[in-house]
């Protein structure tokens, strides 16, 4: 009877590790579902638009991504938005931490998608810094990865009330297989400047 019992127990325990496991396994398979497939950092692609950015995805771990935006700008004139790709619009904030009138988007469709969305804040009583709206204005679009993922492609789209596209921002980047993101300013010029490819 006793050593009934005592196997009876042995099968609870194991059983218990069996599903913690699976619970764990699950879990691990989910986060590398929703990893935001941009992680890294990208050169924009040299075209007769193109204005040369260089942007930086950083994992800040537990789901949360600082977006580094236009990084090879001076110091003063960067731009970051932390956030994660859950849909939910985050604030996009100066390189001093002051919120600004614009918010972005975005949400993982699958390990070479993601969709998007910027959206201005047209508050009147809005006090804080207000982007350039040469660059920047309320849209949705999608950023596509190459299978490879070594090569970005975004378009935002602005449409009027019926759907019609009145506005439209396409740009494509290439990734920077050495990473050049360092709190140091001199070692990322000269990194960047080392692997930035020569003009054709």
């Amino acid at each position: 009877m006793r050593q009934a019992k005592v196997g009876y127990n042995l099968f609870k325990k194991t059983n218990g590790i069996v599903v913690m496991l699976a619970v764990c396994l699950l879990s691990a398979i989910v986060y590398a579902q929703q990893r935001d497939p941009r992680i890294g950092e990208w050169r924009e692609d040299r075209t007769a638009t193109s204005v040369g950015l260089y942007n930086i995805f950083e994992d800040l771990g537990n789901g949360m991504i600082r977006y580094h935006m236009s990084h090879n700008l001076a110091p003063e004139n960067r731009l970051y938005l932390d956030y994660r790709c859950d849909g939910n619009l985050y604030p996009i904030r100066t390189s001093m931490g002051v919120v600004t009138d614009f918010s972005q988007s975005c949400f993982i469709v699958d390990a070479n998608t993601v969709t998007l969305k910027t959206v201005q804040n047209k508050d009147k009583n809005f006090t804080g810094p207000r982007l350039d709206d040469q660059y920047w204005f309320d849209g949705e679009g999608t950023g596509t990865l190459s299978p490879d993922g070594n090569h970005y492609r975004v378009v935002i789209e602005q449409k009027d009330s019926i759907g019609k596209v009145i506005r439209m921002s396409e740009r494509t980047f290439t990734r920077n297989g050495e990473s050049c993101f360092n709190s140091d300013e001199q070692k990322f010029r000269e990194c960047q400047q080392r692997t930035t490819p020569p003009r054709k």
